[in-house]
């Protein structure tokens, strides 16, 4: 019988990356044999007694996920969508740290886990990558845990245990890509004109560039149109984007959404941060509103079923009217924050 409670918190909880590194810690945490398990045959470590830390700083960075007995330390970070290469300063940072701790440790690993396969970056300490996909595998064989079971359904409930088969239908489904693609395309186009107007030319995903929208839905499951530097001051990533979103964060549904987000390197991070604190309502009120604080940053986002245009007369025109709305809420609030070094029109 499906165990959905995991999935039932989530609907109350921030980022999926955090909330099922915690699941994933509080499972292991509950049995010591399965905690050895797992660093032993997922993560490829020799050893027993080990722990399990969760959000844990070292100086300046935050680790996701730390496994430690006596002799051995292990990093392991999680994400979702993210291949190595975008992640690469921060696993840098995580091996430079676990130099500096050779002296406690006589072993020491970094990990790093994804939904996606990548090239290997990390050479001058042992690391590996593996997959959402081989967590599932291995807890496959534990599933008469209650725990485990939860987690298992969770990880299939959110879209993160990867395929087990190619079906016939998937592959008829391909027909109908480009004529998806061509609407997407359509109601993203029709918006351009304002999203320049109050944000500037979009740098990812403008029109005509169909290919780099297809990249990004393959890559991160959202077609999307995109600013990026939208605050000044650098150190760190910054983006405004609307999109088609299938990241299935809070709901099974595909969404509409526009976001702000900012990495937690960006040297106005914690300006926006209180900003947002300050101006809260502004998208509190408004339905679909969402605040992740997540381990790489924070993003602020506004998202509305595709399902609620089904019964619209002018699926396109309601399309960009919600998508003109929201990008309009989110001008308002750079308009109401000037102590931010916005990167927009005047």
């Amino acid at each position: 019988m499906k165990n959905h409670l995991f999935t039932k918190l989530f609907n109350n909880a921030g980022g999926l990356e955090d909330f099922s590194t915690e699941i994933l810690a509080g499972v292991l945490r509950c049995n010591q044999t399965l905690l050895d398990s797992f660093v032993n045959k997922v993560l490829g470590i020799k050893g027993r007694n080990f722990q399990v830390e969760t959000q844990r700083s070292y100086q300046y960075v935050t680790i996701n996920m730390v496994f430690s007995n006596e002799k051995t330390l292990c990093f392991l970070e999680n994400t979702l969508q993210a291949v190595v290469a975008e992640q690469l300063d921060h696993l840098e940072q995580c091996e430079s740290i676990l130099l500096t701790e050779q002296d406690s440790y006589k072993n020491i690993h970094l990990r790093y886990c994804s939904k996606y396969y990548g090239t290997q970056a990390i050479t001058s300490i042992d690391f590996a990558q593996l997959r959402w996909a081989d967590i599932s595998a291995f807890f496959e064989s534990y599933s008469e845990n209650p725990l485990v079971s939860a987690f298992l359904d969770f990880i299939k409930d959110n879209n993160m245990k990867g395929i087990t088969a190619l079906k016939t239908d998937d592959l008829i489904a391909i027909s109908r890509l480009n004529d998806t693609l061509y609407k997407m395309d359509e109601c993203l186009d029709s918006v351009a004109a304002e999203f320049t107007m109050l944000f500037g030319y979009p740098t990812q995903g403008a029109p005509q560039e169909s290919l780099e929208r297809l990249k990004r839905l393959v890559e991160l499951n959202s077609y999307r149109m995109m600013k990026q530097d939208i605050l000044l001051g650098g150190g760190g990533w910054s983006e405004v984007t609307i999109c088609f979103n299938y990241e299935k964060t809070t709901t099974a549904l595909s969404n509409l959404a526009v976001w702000y987000w900012c990495d937690k390197t960006h040297h106005q991070y914690e300006q926006l941060k209180q900003a947002l604190r300050q101006n809260k309502r502004l998208f509190s009120t408004q339905p679909g509103f969402l605040f992740e604080d997540r381990t790489m940053g924070l993003r602020i986002i506004l998202q509305k079923p595709l399902t609620d245009f089904e019964d619209e007369s002018n699926q396109l025109q309601a399309i960009h009217a919600w998508f003109i709305q929201s990008l309009t809420i989110f001008r308002q609030f750079a308009d109401k924050t000037p102590e931010l070094n916005w990167n927009i029109p005047q």
